[in-house]
């Protein structure tokens, strides 16, 4: 697992490309079936250590096994998303933006953006990865 002071830089030059209000990093353990958020810009209302059993839904299926990235850009694709988006709508946060980072063909953490303020647009994935790419 990486260091919170390493997604803490993480985060903070990602902020200089891409607005969010929060930023949690999810490790995927395969062997427990679970995700363990490892990193979270708001410890207060989303602490790390955070744990959830691997789901069933459309999002587990496309963002962790199939490794596509998640873009809400309504509140329905939010809400549909996410079982904990009444605490989250309280934080005045209404877009997502997951994408999942890869090891071996098989998704290994997946870094989660959310804001208040208009869907993150497409660019956004891309400079995820970059800084993805630069921090190992």
């Amino acid at each position: 697992m990486s260091s919170q002071q390493n997604w803490s830089g993480f985060a903070e030059r990602l902020a200089l490309r891409v607005n969010f209000d929060l930023m949690t990093i999810l490790e995927v353990d395969w062997e427990s079936n679970l995700v363990r958020r490892s990193f979270s810009t708001d410890e207060k209302n989303y602490p790390s250590g955070g744990v959830k059993r691997l789901m069933g839904s459309t999002w587990a299926t496309q963002v962790i096994f199939d490794g596509q990235p998640f873009r809400s850009q309504t509140s329905v694709e939010f809400r549909c998303a996410f079982s904990d988006y009444k605490t989250l709508e309280a934080l005045d946060l209404f877009y997502a933006l997951n994408v999942p980072c890869q090891e071996w063909g098989r998704t290994v953490r997946i870094i989660n953006l959310l804001r208040g303020v208009s869907a993150f647009p497409e660019q956004a994935i891309d400079a995820i990865l970059q800084r993805e790419a630069l921090r190992r």
